[in-house]
């Protein structure tokens, strides 16, 4: 592994480490070595974490906050690592040593019943730190356990039916399912194109599951029920979860014949490219432990390693692809089939998390409940598969009603100007008065405008070039309420144009929304 760490290091890497030593060396949760004396450690294949934030924190923290980074880069995932040192960062901006001043200058850094997440985290390793016999002021950590902190906006995309990072319409999806048959029917799709799309499509899996896919996963059986049909079962690691270590649990998902059967082709198909490339057979435990999808770097990989060598190395996450090269190749293959969207008028967009969504919205649809929504979508709770039971079916035919017109992409509802927070509205206009949302009792942005207003606050807001929402407030909560009162209009009252009056700051919420998780993602 140690040579997979100065891979991504790379040949002027001295200048990330404090010492040259070798002590220190740790395994991370996903099997890869870095040492905690530099300052720069490679945690799995896709994530490298920078901690040199450690050393901008006074000495006597210093040692404490490694240590404490150290534990969870061995039992947690590595962009949970990463989550803890953005957090390290930010609380550096509010002062560098654990005092009260400083931690309430940094909860007033988020806006109102925002970033509870990004403060959950930070918590999380304060109190991970206490937990490991490390000194944090009394008053510092009585003060950070008395907060209530609630849980963050999900299902962006889910609750806004965005589309082009939403659930696909029925449309949508079916064409997906007849372009892929005819395509790979007239040879333009290989068995590898074919089979991947459909995974994505039958199993709604995360990429940074079905990455982790080895040949060994697929399981055939005949002659079941004395019927002549293969019977496929697929083992999909699991990898969500904290302290998960890579191919540690699985999950098994049955196929139907057909995807079985283009995987078999698939995969055997693969195993003799390989072994043609490489020279040699292979043996049965190493075609076992052979990625079910990998690329040329593999292939090159084996060329350079040592035969006594292959099978641990092919047993590591290293052979695998990235979910960056996955979810790149799943784009590139829907981009083949040339469909256009209904909705946008447009090509297909195409994300992995597209087809998850459309799993859980379509199982929602069905009326499934939320504990087999969550089995379905392999979650370990219900937490996350609540937007699909408040989204379905009747508010998701609402929304998907005004959001699926083809004229509401080109609409421009929202003409305002996203802002971090409060502090950050300030700037733009030292007396902005705070938005509420008095039915859901939360604030959702602030008001830019220096002129006395009486118009219906927060509906006229979003519509408003003066409106500054801020990023982390949950629009999601008005856009639930303006649509439990247009199905409220629609029981009571036999009017259209009643009904659709809050058309355009429905949508114009939804455009906040999209635009505050782009801002988000660009922040990470």
């Amino acid at each position: 592994m140690n040579k997979q760490n100065e891979e991504y290091v790379g040949a002027d890497a001295s200048q990330y480490f404090k010492s040259d030593s070798d002590n220190g060396i740790q395994i991370s949760s996903a099997g890869f070595e870095f040492n905690t004396s530099h300052h720069r450690w490679v945690l799995d294949s896709e994530t490298t974490v920078h901690v040199d934030v450690v050393w901008s924190y006074p000495n006597e923290y210093q040692e404490n906050i490694l240590a404490t980074l150290e534990h969870f880069a061995i039992t947690t995932s590595a962009k949970y690592v990463v989550s803890h040192t953005v957090q390290l960062r930010r609380f550096l901006k509010h002062g560098k040593g654990f005092t009260l001043t400083g931690l309430m200058a940094y909860k007033k850094s988020f806006p109102e019943r925002s970033g509870n997440q990004a403060v959950s985290t930070f918590r999380t390793f304060m109190r991970r730190m206490v937990q490991m016999g490390f000194h944090v002021p009394d008053e510092f950590m009585r003060e950070f356990n008395d907060w209530v902190i609630g849980g963050g906006e999900r299902g962006v995309p889910v609750s806004s039916q965005d589309p082009e990072e939403g659930p696909y319409s029925d449309l949508e999806f079916r064409a997906i399912q007849s372009a892929l048959d005819y395509k790979y029917a007239d040879g333009t799709l290989s068995d590898r194109e074919y089979s991947l799309v459909k995974l994505f499509m039958a199993t709604f899996r995360r990429p940074a599951n079905l990455k982790q896919l080895k040949i060994q996963d697929l399981i055939a059986n005949s002659n079941i029920l004395a019927t002549r049909q293969m019977i496929f079962k697929i083992n999909i690691p699991r990898s969500k979860s904290k302290g998960r270590k890579f191919r540690s649990q699985s999950t098994a998902f049955a196929l139907v014949e057909s995807i079985g059967l283009v995987l078999t082709k698939h995969i055997q198909s693969s195993i003799q490219e390989a072994e043609s490339k490489i020279g040699r057979k292979f043996s049965k435990e190493e075609a076992k432990e052979l990625p079910m999808f990998f690329n040329q770097r593999l292939i090159d990989e084996l060329c350079e390693q040592d035969n006594n060598n292959v099978i641990d190395y092919l047993k590591s996450e290293i052979p695998h692809l990235n979910t960056d090269e996955l979810t790149k190749e799943l784009q590139r293959i829907v981009d083949k089939l040339e469909i256009i969207s209904e909705r946008t008028g447009a090509l297909l967009t195409t994300t992995a998390y597209r087809f998850r969504y459309t799993g859980g919205t379509r199982a929602a649809q069905a009326k499934a409940g939320a504990i087999t929504i969550g089995k379905l979508l392999d979650h370990d709770g219900t937490e996350h598969v609540k937007v699909y039971v408040a989204n379905s079916p009747e508010l998701g035919q609402q929304i998907s009603s005004i959001m699926n017109n083809p004229l509401a992409r080109y609409a421009s509802a929202f003409k305002g100007e996203i802002v971090e927070d409060e502090e950050d509205a300030f700037k733009v206009n030292p007396d902005a008065t705070r938005i509420p949302c008095a039915d859901k009792g939360c604030d959702v942005g602030s008001c830019g405008s220096r002129s006395f207003c009486t118009d219906y606050a927060p509906i006229a807001c979003y519509l408003c070039p003066k409106f500054l929402p801020w990023k982390g407030a949950p629009h999601h909560e008005v856009l639930q309420w303006l649509l439990e009162e247009r199905k409220r209009l629609s029981e009571t009252l036999n009017d259209a144009k009643v009904v659709q009056i809050n058309d355009s700051a429905i949508l114009a919420v939804a455009q906040v929304m999209k635009a505050c998780e782009e801002e988000r993602k660009k922040g990470v």
